[in-house]
């Protein structure tokens, strides 16, 4: 065994690339005689970040060329076989930009995007775009990358600035006529909105002008009005969301009358109606621990309160029929995801930490959460709304690998992207009850995670903290819960 066959078998780790730079510091850039290929090109290929990361760590030439002239980031591009997208951007972070385009005759010119595209890798097109990559380079057909381009949703993908999801649509568009509708009825209805909820937003005139056409309806006509807009194929994303709730609008100003004898909640007011409308605009997971140390200091009790109160905010703005998904991570209970606010009461009620439970957080995420949840979803496009999964914990994991809980996430941001849905269509809001140091070390680590940041939020707050600090207020409890839960989307496209 040579650095060679250990780059290309995965099995380099830190100690061996040691011995090997001790023995001949030249090695690390050496070409292997039958491929021509550096260790960095080879691990790069058989799909290995780790290994590339340590590489380029330990002084390995990013820009180097193998043999026929191909640069590391060219070869993984096109030959690639796992884990490109992390690979790529790995290797760009340490090239000069003028190497990000390097090709070959060999390839007949075709660029590291070009490959990309071809490869249907929306993830790696929009970090080479981001890197610099020429996106109006020329192969020796006469063709960009734009050209080469499966659909006009991988030609977007060269646009990151452009490029909107149905699902960034439907919550954008969604909570936009929402907002409106609350103020027609506040303008309307002579500020009885107002009156509600503290609350006066501007009543958006370009949706008014669609919805209405310039005139001004009675209640009955207004309602017709948003049937037939909502209904237009040009706003098929708002179809898509009001689809089966034909009584969503009546719904709403039920649920506005509703909240007059709620004085203790904010969650209608003016500088958090957005925020509380985007949040319920997410399927609500809430994702519990139940392993055997949350029987200590009052844990599981805590995360009673917490997940009623979860389920108490996110469901304000929801139609009837529509809830939030419970999980435990040892434990199965009804797995609808609509459970309505009294179903989540009751299930949290009757269960408690189960005796000898472990805490493999990781693994049954995936198989309880992201599995029938997401991924049985991703081929038949039936992935309605974008995920907003709250985990809850107290500890590290055990009972599996240290890394599966973040690499269940990555997993997920991947086939999301395969798919062709954005990787912020699942968010997490981690958050820790507790005081246990290795959990609070565990989950940093977790929020700190280059590879998951932009679908990850994890609160420094003990949750069961400030559960005790607003005990005896509810209104500031709410809107603490509200801004925690909003902080993971707040920055999404999605």
């Amino acid at each position: 065994m040579g650095i060679h066959d250990d780059a290309v078998q995965g099995t380099l780790d830190s100690s061996q690339l040691a011995k090997y730079i001790a023995s001949d510091p030249n090695l690390i850039n050496a070409l292997e005689p039958s491929s021509g290929r550096s260790p960095l090109a080879l691990a790069a290929v058989a799909g290995f970040p780790d290994i590339v990361e340590l590489l380029l760590k330990r002084g390995a030439k990013a820009d180097a060329l193998s043999r026929d002239g191909e640069t590391a980031l060219l070869l993984t591009t096109r030959d690639g076989s796992a884990n490109r997208a992390r690979i790529v951007q790995l290797l760009v972070g340490k090239m000069s930009p003028s190497a990000i385009d390097a090709t070959t005759t060999g390839d007949r010119n075709k660029t590291p995007l070009m490959y990309s595209m071809l490869n249907k890798d929306r993830e790696s097109l929009r970090l080479l775009v981001k890197a610099g990559a020429d996106k109006n380079a020329v192969d020796d057909d006469g063709l960009t990358a734009a050209a080469m381009a499966p659909s006009s949703g991988y030609a977007l993908a060269l646009d990151p600035d452009k490029e909107q999801s149905a699902f960034s649509q439907l919550t954008n568009l969604v909570g936009s006529f929402l907002l409106y509708i609350v103020a027609w009825v506040n303008k309307t209805a002579k500020g009885v909105m107002n009156k509600l909820f503290g609350l006066n937003p501007t009543l958006n005139t370009t949706i008014d002008e669609q919805v209405n056409d310039g005139e001004t309806p009675n209640k009955i006509q207004f309602l017709d009005n948003v049937d037939e807009y909502i209904n237009d194929p040009k706003n098929k994303y708002l179809a898509q969301f009001f689809k089966d709730k034909p009584n969503y609008i009546q719904e709403l100003a039920a649920k506005a009358t509703a909240l007059k004898e709620d004085s203790n909640t904010p969650i209608g007011q003016g500088d958090l109606l957005p925020k509380t409308i985007k949040v319920t605009l997410h399927q609500q997971v809430i994702y519990c621990d139940d392993s055997s140390s949350m029987k200590r200091d009052g844990r599981w009790d805590a995360q009673a309160r917490l997940v009623k109160k979860i389920a108490e905010i996110t469901t304000r703005v929801l139609p009837e029929g529509d809830g939030v998904a419970l999980r435990f991570i040892n434990q199965d209970t009804d797995n609808s995801e609509k459970l309505t606010l009294d179903q989540i009461g009751n299930t949290i009620n009757s269960m408690s930490w189960k005796p000898g439970g472990d805490t493999p957080i990781g693994t049954n995420l995936k198989s309880k959460i992201l599995q029938p949840m997401v991924y049985d979803k991703l081929e038949p496009k039936t992935l309605g709304r974008p995920l907003l999964i709250s985990v809850i914990t107290d500890g590290m994991p055990s009972q599996e690998d240290d890394n599966a809980f973040v690499d269940a996430i990555k997993e997920c941001g991947v086939k999301l992207d395969q798919a062709g849905y954005p990787r912020q269509s699942v968010k997490f809001m981690i958050g820790q009850i507790g005081t246990a140091r290795a959990a609070t070390t565990f989950l940093q680590s977790v929020g700190n995670n280059d590879d998951i940041k932009d679908m990850v939020f994890v609160t420094a707050d003990k949750l069961d903290d400030n559960l005790s600090k607003f005990k005896d207020n509810q209104y500031d409890l709410d809107r603490w819960l509200l801004e925690t839960l909003f902080s993971p989307i707040q920055n999404s496209t999605v």
